[in-house]
């Protein structure tokens, strides 16, 4: 069967047809952040009376739902291996369970505790050979491209990149469309303190170097001042708006990286 015809095959109409494929103890695996499938989850949570002890597991979520207040029950709860500002309330009321981890791990921790992995993921449009992208996202998810069976959803809006994120649809089970924009984070603007902290980061930091960023004040201030260094490299968990900034002045472009040479390394 050729890809236009894999495509059309295994194309659902509605988000529902995912249910086809939960069985009782599905242990439904969530990428992060922006690579949530928010009308998969719709659809889990729109027919929760039939499921039976099904646990999504996922770091990072960005969005509230009844899951994560315990609202029905043990037949649909909410993992996480890593707290946001949805689920962290939750977690001490006690309605969220939490995994601590390394994450780099986790891949290894979900495949030993989930015992019938199905991952469902929002994903870019297919490319002409057939191939999806997580998009914004390459974490613990694309580890399982290839080991657990996927259902995809292709959100028009997920930009298509590359790196060990593809997923050919031989390797999935269905998908559907869907169309809504992708979650920001605006940067948090820093203080008189944070750019004095930053400032005595950025003058540790040699010249050619390859560095890692996180997310806050900080972060952001150290990386606004290394405007002036030279042929920085990154390998990282985090791509911010304050190294994408870098990338365009040129500061970073990898080329003393002794791995991935002239590349940026990033997760989501």
């Amino acid at each position: 069967m050729n890809v236009a015809d894999l495509l059309r095959s295994r194309h659902a109409a509605s988000a529902d047809a995912l249910l086809e494929h939960v069985a009782p103890g599905t242990d439904l695996i969530v990428p992060i952040a922006n690579g949530e499938p928010v009308t998969l989850l719709d659809a889990v949570e729109r027919h929760e009376a039939q499921l039976q002890g099904v646990t999504v597991h996922q770091m990072h979520a960005l969005r509230d739902r009844p899951m994560m207040h315990r609202a029905f029950g043990d037949r649909l709860v909410h993992r996480s291996y890593f707290l946001s500002h949805v689920t962290r309330p939750c977690f001490l009321a006690g309605t969220v369970d939490l995994v601590p981890n390394h994450f780099s791990e986790v891949y290894d921790v979900l495949r030993r505790r989930a015992a019938q992995p199905l991952v469902i993921a929002a994903v870019s449009p297919p490319d002409r050979h057939g191939n999806f992208s997580l998009g914004v996202s390459a974490d613990y998810a694309s580890s399982f491209i290839g080991r657990a069976p996927f259902f995809v959803e292709v959100n028009r809006r997920m930009p298509f990149t590359t790196g060990r994120n593809q997923i050919h649809i031989s390797q999935v089970l269905g998908w559907v469309d869907a169309d809504y924009p992708l979650l920001e984070v605006p940067p948090i603007e820093p203080n008189e303190m944070d750019e004095r902290i930053g400032a005595f980061v950025a003058e540790r930091i040699p010249n050619g170097c390859t560095i890692q960023a996180g997310i806050g004040a900080i972060p952001n201030s150290v990386l606004a001042q290394l405007g002036s260094h030279v042929d920085l490299g990154v390998h990282t968990e985090l791509i911010s708006d304050g190294l994408i900034d870098l990338i365009e002045l040129g500061v970073i472009n990898g080329v003393n990286k002794a791995n991935n040479r002239l590349k940026v390394i990033g997760t989501f």
